[in-house]
């Protein structure tokens, strides 16, 4: 004779536990249950104990950042980007910018210098797609009144940061009347060599040699051939890199960078909150947390198919000798690849390019 328990409720919702007795034939009917059905539901309660220890265990990674904060809370509240940013898209200017910098790399003369890469990136919420298109920083501009500029120029036309990223601003919706930047970002490169430091530098393969040496903008690169692990200032080094190479071989470059940048980010989980607070310094922090815990999570849900990246089309000018070098822009070209891209309406027939 066995016992088993059952709950019972009395008229005003109060349970209690009534204790009954099990005869042979009521535990063999107990222990009726296929042996396999036993063995799953074993496995599902042991599935259901790992989830929500997993779930645990990412919360007290993300919970301790404060962009961890915020993924864990939209997460779970499926907050979309769009109620994030109040908008249903936002197109932003990205610059990666030099310094100017005394002899020998001792004072900083001119923190906003020329932009070393131009970007516009434009998150679309609505057709799921993240789009980026790279701007040649010798490309031609000449505003109404003024003498012809390489588009790097503008930013380095004011030493107060925030008129220095207007005048970029200015610049690229100059050349790209159609298209509306939302926000400007400059990297921050300090904090991009630091954040590489933090996961333990990055491993790639460099093609050949890299050396080159510029003391004005303090950037100094001498890497050899060869497979190897990169600490934080020679990941810089290798991602800027161009003499004697397109933008089309540096933006390789730079890919295969942030291929083995995620590969460190997916070997130590534990990283993942410390990175993402360091990342948000390298966006110069233009980016409120909940702003880049939702981009994060767009970009994750959207996946590669959907994520393009290209360079505007550009030539180079005819010149005599001791002339300025410059690219201009292939407008008809650029004008298919805006609309490509989503940056403006294809169902529009004029452009004022």
């Amino acid at each position: 004779m066995s016992v088993r328990t059952e709950e019972k409720r009395n008229r005003f919702g109060v349970s209690s536990v009534v204790y009954l007795r099990l005869d042979k034939e009521g535990m063999k009917r107990a222990r009726s249950k296929p042996w396999w059905l036993r063995v799953l539901q074993g496995l599902a309660w042991v599935s259901l104990c790992l989830l929500f220890l997993g779930i645990g265990v990412v919360t007290s990674l993300l919970g301790k950042t404060e962009v961890g904060q915020a993924i864990v809370r939209q997460k779970f509240t499926n907050t979309p980007p769009e109620r994030v940013f109040q908008d249903s898209s936002i197109t932003f200017l990205i610059l990666g910018c030099d310094k100017d910098l005394y002899y020998r790399g001792t004072q900083v003369l001119n923190a906003a210098a020329r932009s070393d890469m131009m970007m516009i990136a434009r998150l679309d919420f609505n057709s799921k797609r993240l789009s980026g298109l790279s701007i040649p920083r010798d490309t031609r501009v000449e505003m109404p009144g003024e003498s012809p500029h390489r588009i790097n120029a503008f930013h380095a036309m004011s030493k107060d940061p925030d008129e220095a990223k207007q005048l970029a601003k200015r610049a690229v919706e100059f050349l790209l009347p159609e298209v509306q930047i939302d926000r400007v970002i400059v990297l921050n490169f300090d904090a991009f060599k630091e954040m590489i430091d933090l996961v333990g530098g990055v491993e790639v393969f460099v093609d050949k040699k890299l050396k080159y040496t510029d003391k004005a903008g303090g950037l100094y690169i001498d890497l050899e051939p060869g497979r190897q692990v990169l600490n934080g200032e020679d990941a810089m080094g290798y991602v800027r890199y161009r003499k004697g190479d397109s933008d089309f071989v540096r933006q390789d470059r730079q890919k295969a960078l942030m291929h083995s940048f995620k590969d460190r980010i997916d070997a130590s989980p534990g990283l993942l909150g410390p990175v993402l607070d360091k990342f948000r310094e390298v966006l110069g922090n233009e980016l409120t947390s909940d702003e880049l815990a939702a981009a994060a999570l767009f970009a994750q849900a959207i996946g590669n198919d959907n994520i393009k990246m290209a360079q505007l089309p550009v030539f180079e000018l005819p010149r005599s000798r001791g002339q300025a070098f410059y690219l201009d822009l292939d407008r008809d070209g650029a004008r298919r690849m805006l609309m490509e891209f989503g940056f403006i309406d294809a169902s529009r027939t004029t452009y004022n390019f």
